[in-house]
C-alpha cells in the first residue's frame, strides 16, 4: 500500500533560515572582501560546493522527513534511512548544509557566512553526538551500530570497514 506524500513545512524551515535567510543577511550586510583568485574561479568553486551541499541536504530531508513522519528532533525516524546519501556519509544533512554554507560564503565573498558555516557545522557535531546518536542506537540497536561501522560519518571513504554486508545494502 502507498503512503500519500505530503509537504510539511516544519522540516524546510531548518534549513531555509540556517542556509537561506542568515547566510543572505550576512552576505549582505557584512560582505568581505573577495578571496584570491579570479571571479570566475570563485563564483565557479562556489556554485559546485552550494549545489552538491543543496542537493545533500535536500535529498537528506526528503528520505529522513518528507518520505516518512519523522518528528523533528524528538524520536528518531520510523526506519533507519540508508538510501541516497545516506549510503555515503551517515550525516549528509549536516554535510550537505556545511558545504551550501561554503559555497555561499564563496559566492557572497562573506568571511561571516563561512564563520557561520563553522558554527552550524559545530552545533550539528555535538548534537549528533550528544542527541542523534544515542537515540539512533536506542530505537534500531544492532542494526544502526552494523550501519555505524559500515558507512563513515561525515567523511566518505573513511569508514573502518570495507565494502558493505548485505544487510546494510537494503535500501528505504
Amino acid at each position: 500500500m502507498s503512503r500519500v506524500r505530503t509537504l510539511r513545512a516544519e522540516p524546510l524551515l531548518i534549513p531555509l533560515v540556517v542556509a537561506g535567510a542568515v547566510p543572505a543577511a550576512l552576505g549582505l550586510w557584512l560582505p568581505g572582501p573577495p578571496p584570491p583568485g579570479g571571479d570566475g574561479l570563485r563564483v565557479t568553486a562556489g556554485l559546485v560546493l552550494a549545489l552538491l551541499g543543496a542537493w545533500m541536504a535536500a535529498d537528506a530531508v526528503d528520505r529522513v522527513y518528507l518520505c516518512q513522519p519523522t518528528p523533528l528532533g524528538d524520536r528518531p525516524p520510523e526506519r533507519l534511512v540508508r538510501s541516497g546519501w545516506y549510503r555515503v556519509i551517515r550525516n549528509p544533512m549536516a554535510a550537505g548544509m556545511t558545504l551550501l554554507l561554503a559555497g555561499e560564503a564563496l559566492l557572497w565573498s562573506a568571511t561571516a557566512v563561512l564563520v557561520w558555516a563553522a558554527f552550524v557545522l559545530a552545533v550539528s557535531c555535538v548534537t549528533t553526538v550528544r542527541t542523534e546518536e544515542p537515540g539512533l542506537r536506542e530505537a534500531f540497536g544492532e542494526e544502526y551500530a552494523a550501519y555505524r561501522r559500515a558507512v563513515p560519518g561525515w567523511i566518505p571513504g573513511t569508514s573502518r570497514t570495507t565494502g558493505r554486508r548485505a544487510a546494510d545494502r537494503r535500501t528505504y
